[in-house]
């Protein structure tokens, strides 16, 4: 079987109405080392180079010294965890890049795998309909000079139109003073957009000037130093999220009054298409039989509505869709 990555969402208590699930690796448990050369060599998130759901701008270490390399390793595996084993360490540091060029790279982790030809940073990883309420997580913080890290997501959603990504869901924390033991963070997840998100982009970052588009950009103070464990997403009740998922969905059209539409990128041995209210409660259980179905949704209420696709009993994808009449 495929390896599939799924959030997982466990009740808090019996009487809460939110579930939290583990981000992947979200406890920096699993590592594995890089070698650049003979002489260098570093540590960087999963367990190896195709598990990368968050990584870091640690493979700026393998640029050639022809190309101003090599660049700066800046995350860590620590063994000052909140939790576990291990943690993560970011540390910014300063990248002379080139004749009188000095790049500032902010200590990163997240989801954004680095551009070496861009020097730049691909955000984001797939996660059709994901709609979490909270991002969390637990940081120490040793700033330098007033200077601040952050902690952000964002969730979009690519416009066919305009050609450009549009912001669904947005959250941030930024901090500018110490923090000399691990502290919770929690952030709000605001949704100023409509439609569901396809993406998800989440960024903890030693030093908050950075710029990803533009390194060269980016401000702050080398040696701001953060710690971070213990990642997690907090979603309605019973509401869970695949990521990295084995079989596509496409549901249209969204929002929809009367037919839903899916169309599945393969078949599904033995599909069932669950479908739940933004409360988590089970509305219907649809089985599809081929790659193109239909399903009846005339009897919903306006809302947002999340789906889960389940071959037998495995989950193989979740999202989301919209009924507006």
């Amino acid at each position: 079987m495929k390896q599939m990555i799924t959030l997982v969402l466990l009740a808090l208590a019996m009487n809460s109405v939110y579930a939290q699930s583990n981000v992947p690796n979200g406890d920096f448990e699993n590592w594995h080392n890089v070698v650049v050369s003979a002489t260098l060599n570093y540590d960087e998130l999963g367990t190896g180079a195709a598990d990368n759901w968050m990584s870091t701008l640690n493979s700026l270490a393998a640029v050639p010294p022809t190309a101003g390399g090599p660049g700066p390793v800046t995350v860590f595996k620590t063994t000052d965890a909140y939790s576990g084993t291990y943690a993560a360490k970011a540390i910014s540091k300063n990248f002379p890049f080139g004749t009188g060029i000095s790049i500032f790279i902010p200590g990163m982790i997240g989801t954004a795998i680095m551009d070496m030809v861009g020097v730049k940073a691909l955000l984001g990883k797939p996660c059709a309909g994901c709609r979490p309420l909270h991002f969390k997580g637990f940081y120490k913080f040793e700033p330098v000079n007033g200077d601040s890290c952050a902690a952000v997501i964002l969730l979009s959603k690519w416009n066919t139109t305009t050609k450009k990504r549009d912001t669904i869901g947005f959250g941030k924390m930024v901090r500018n003073t110490p923090v000399t033991h691990y502290t919770e963070f929690d952030i709000p997840i605001n949704y100023p957009g409509t439609g569901s998100a396809d993406s998800m982009t989440m960024l903890i970052v030693a030093s908050a000037g950075f710029d990803v588009i533009n390194f060269v950009a980016s401000q702050g103070q080398e040696g701001n130093t953060l710690y971070v464990d213990a990642l997690s997403l907090e979603y309605p009740m019973g509401i869970q999220q695949a990521l990295m998922p084995e079989v596509g969905v496409n549901v249209y059209p969204n929002p929809a009054s009367d037919i839903l539409n899916i169309s599945l990128s393969k078949e599904v041995k033995d599909a069932s298409f669950a479908v739940y209210n933004a409360a988590g409660t089970l509305v219907g259980t649809f089985g599809l039989s081929q790659v193109s179905n239909q399903i009846p949704v005339y009897s919903l209420a306006n809302g947002v509505y999340h789906f889960r696709l389940i071959s037998g009993k495995e989950l193989v994808n979740t999202g989301s869709f919209v009924i507006k009449k």
